[in-house]
């Protein structure tokens, strides 16, 4: 399973994991093609325990912090408790010194890309939470 994200997006994971030279079942697509709600919410609640999920992060911290926004929850929500193995992809760009740090870039950078990702995906804006 896959979280959606830009970084994934520009190192063109995406294309790779979905043109099927990967080898990978790709959950994200087996989801996205479900044509009926309830099975749809029932792949996504499944998807978290995937044997591997990938994502991005929208900031690290060196205080050892990472953060993300994410409307949904589902990449979150794999991220510590249920997925088998974690992988996180994250640009140096988005290293930075401490927890404030993190939470500054994602208010003023990574929310207004996600909330027009999830204006797009959802057909409802994005919020901050915790």
């Amino acid at each position: 399973m896959r979280g959606s994200s830009r970084t994934l997006v520009e190192i063109r994971f995406e294309e790779y994991i979905t043109g099927r030279k990967s080898g990978w079942i790709d959950l994200h697509s087996v989801i996205t093609s479900a044509d009926d709600n309830k099975k749809r919410a029932d792949l996504r609640r499944k998807s978290v325990t995937a044997e591997y999920f990938i994502s991005g992060a929208n900031a690290t911290a060196q205080t050892s912090e990472i953060v993300a926004c994410d409307a949904s929850g589902s990449r979150v929500g794999a991220w510590p408790f249920v997925a088998g193995h974690l992988i996180l992809v994250v640009g140096i760009n988005k290293i930075v010194p401490d927890l404030d740090s993190a939470l500054h870039r994602i208010r003023e950078y990574a929310f207004r890309l996600e909330n027009a990702r999830a204006g797009w995906a959802y057909g409802t804006p994005s919020t901050i939470g915790k």
